[in-house]
């Protein structure tokens, strides 16, 4: 077997350090045709990598693009995965995992010593905004070719060897895999080296039909790399689906069923739900350390405070009352032991529905209201911050048809609708022509920098997925930001809300459990 001794070039920025602090095991990479490829000490970037000159360019410092200035954290991410063929990036939103990735991508190229090229896979908000923009923002990734494979061209992308980079949306994996492998074979037909999952959290679920596509695909590039900054914003269980579409089980196992027995047990009387002891939970952490690298946003960035504010609210005594029949009605069939997690799903969607104040009727189309108590608590929050901007989140429709009623002239970023509206939106809330915009957090909550129109965030009504909650909040709560940001929530008295936001803030306490064991671990490395 060849080994090519990967060594930098003159000029290089490196550091002094002689460990790049790879596993054992991943301290070479194996090319098509046996050659492995040993990696040098960590790299930092300098001013002229890259073909991109220290000196002036000769035009108005108004018209230049600027440099990409990274910081230390950030070029300790360049080293995680340009060292790891297998790694993960936990960066908190907000911290730029994108250009770190990109710099990464650039770092390989030369130390491979020739042109490779990166799939990107991307909820299609940030394929269509976050991607399609970062590479124009900075000098050192400009000269790189970017396509989106999306749209009528999107076959002719995904062939093109024109292009560097190409983005893809997760759903299109299901048209894009025969451009990938050939046939039942799933031989490689393709000429990428790096797969990128930008939110790693979309690969969680090892059932759906997306990670079945994606299984045969992975060991068909030399680098995989995941960026998620909510790696188990729902429990240590969707680590696996994450972890195996980086190693392809090497860390974790090859079975999801063998992860959950090893690591999880359930409590008697509580069927649906798989927990986990602190002592496995460390464990657990400490495994996965090896592959993903965790920085807590705090000890880098100087972002301002940001303050929780629940807002009670009291439902009229006559909605309050139809509140408590539905409410019993779901107790009355777990009391039955009837209750699947199908029609739980179910029934608390409508406790949380008519929290807010109306419920959908069967179909699904026309809804019938009950309170206008959130209604009038939202405007009187309006009014106390005075034309202040504020973003209303909302998680079913009839809530942003009746929120639209009161404010009319509002924005929306919702399911469905295309790049070129999301961006129109944006830029009225950025420049700050919209002191108010509503967002459905499944649509708004990867990919989009809305810090700059606003720093007030009030939920109508909340979700139980905590990625999409800190999701959406680190829209406004980013780099860039220079105002206290605060995060109110209405919570109906004595109804399913209180319930959903004690819910949130245990996973969150969960996720920072995570998250501190990491930084434990990678303090007892260095």
């Amino acid at each position: 077997m060849r080994t090519t001794e990967a060594t930098e070039e003159p000029g290089m920025a490196r550091s002094d350090s002689a460990d790049p602090g790879m596993s054992p095991h991943l301290r070479g990479v194996q090319e098509g045709g046996g050659t492995v490829v040993k990696y040098p000490t960590p790299h930092f970037w300098a001013p002229g990598e890259y073909g991109v000159p220290s000196g002036g360019s000769g035009l108005d410092p108004a018209f230049q693009v600027p440099l990409w200035n990274p910081h230390e954290y950030q070029n300790r991410g360049i080293n995680w995965l340009a060292t790891q063929p297998e790694s993960a990036l936990f960066f908190p939103p907000g911290l730029g995992k994108t250009s770190t990735s990109l710099a990464a991508y650039l770092y390989v190229q030369r130390l491979l010593k020739r042109r490779i090229r990166m799939l990107v896979l991307a909820p299609l908000k940030v394929c269509q905004t976050t991607w399609l923009e970062e590479f124009t923002k900075w000098k050192q990734f400009q000269h790189l070719k970017v396509g989106l494979a999306h749209g009528p061209d999107k076959e002719l992308v995904i062939k093109d060897d024109y292009y560097d980079i190409v983005i893809l949306n997760y759903d299109g994996l299901a048209w894009a895999k025969e451009y990938l492998v050939a046939g039942k074979s799933d031989k490689k037909i393709h000429n990428f080296e790096i797969l990128l999952y930008d939110e790693l959290t979309r690969v969680k679920n090892t059932n759906s039909q997306r990670f079945k596509i994606l299984k045969p695909l992975l060991t068909t590039f030399m680098f995989r790399w995941g960026l998620t900054g909510t790696p188990v914003a729902n429990g240590l269980l969707d680590l696996f689906g994450q972890i195996y579409a980086l190693d392809e089980g090497k860390l974790l196992g090859r079975y999801i069923t063998h992860y959950r027995l090893k690591w999880f047990h359930k409590r008697p009387g509580d069927e649906f739900t798989w927990h986990i002891d602190s002592i496995n939970a460390k464990t657990l952490t400490d495994k996965v350390g090896a592959l993903a690298m965790y920085v807590k946003p705090e000890e880098w960035l100087e972002l301002p405070e940001l303050i929780h504010i629940p807002i009670k609210v009291d439902l009229e005594p006559k909605a309050l009352e139809r509140y408590k029949e539905l409410e019993e009605e779901f107790i009355l069939k777990v009391d039955d032991g009837v209750i699947t997690a199908a029609n739980a799903g179910v029934l608390s969607s409508k406790l949380r529905q008519y929290a807010g104040g109306a419920v959908y009727q069967e179909g699904g189309e026309i809804f019938q209201t009950f309170s206008t108590a959130k209604l009038e608590a939202l405007e009187q929050l309006v009014e106390e911050l005075n034309g202040e901007p504020l973003l209303i989140a909302y998680n079913f429709d009839h809530e942003r048809q009746r929120i639209l009623e009161k404010f009319p002239d509002a924005p929306c970023i919702k399911g469905g609708m295309s790049a070129g509206q999301v961006q129109m939106a944006m830029a009225r809330w950025n420049s700050g022509m919209a002191p108010i915009m509503l967002v459905q957090p499944q649509a708004a909550a990867h990919g989009l920098n809305l810090q700059f129109g606003g720093a007030a965030i009030c939920w109508f009504s909340l979700t139980f997925n905590l990625e999409d909650y800190l999701q959406l909040i680190a829209r406004i709560y980013r780099q860039g930001q220079t105002k206290r940001v605060r995060n109110y929530a209405l919570l109906a008295n004595k109804t399913i809300d209180g319930y959903v936001f004690k819910v949130l803030n245990g996973k969150d306490t969960d996720q920072k459990s995570f998250f501190n064991q990491l930084l434990i671990l990678a303090k007892n490395k260095s």
